[in-house]
């Protein structure tokens, strides 16, 4: 589990080095920095939950860490529909701005 969290880390911190200069573009642009952030916080979690299981020798750190990351997650997409109404708005009210 923790090697398979680690490769996935370094994906995720390559994906993210690659995402960083347009993190602020278009809301597809930040929606993918949200969910690849979120992705190597997970990861950190999931190295962090096998050490525990493994020095505690019992699989209640998993419970608690897995719980964590899918609020993480839940958080997330709350946040990227958030962003993408706003965008949606703005939009709106550029295309209102221009009408006769």
């Amino acid at each position: 589990m923790m090697v398979v969290g680690a490769i996935a880390l370094a994906a995720n911190v390559t994906c993210l080095l690659l995402l960083a200069k347009h993190r602020d573009g278009g809301i597809h642009m930040r929606a993918s920095w949200i969910f690849s952030t979120n992705d190597v916080i997970a990861n950190v979690s999931v190295i962090v939950s096998g050490l525990l299981v493994a020095l505690l020798g019992s699989r209640f750190p998993d419970l608690v860490i897995g719980l964590a990351i899918s609020l993480l997650v839940i958080r997330g997409g709350i946040r990227i529909l958030r962003e993408a109404r706003a965008s949606r708005g703005s939009i709106s009210a550029g295309a209102d701005s221009r009408a006769p």
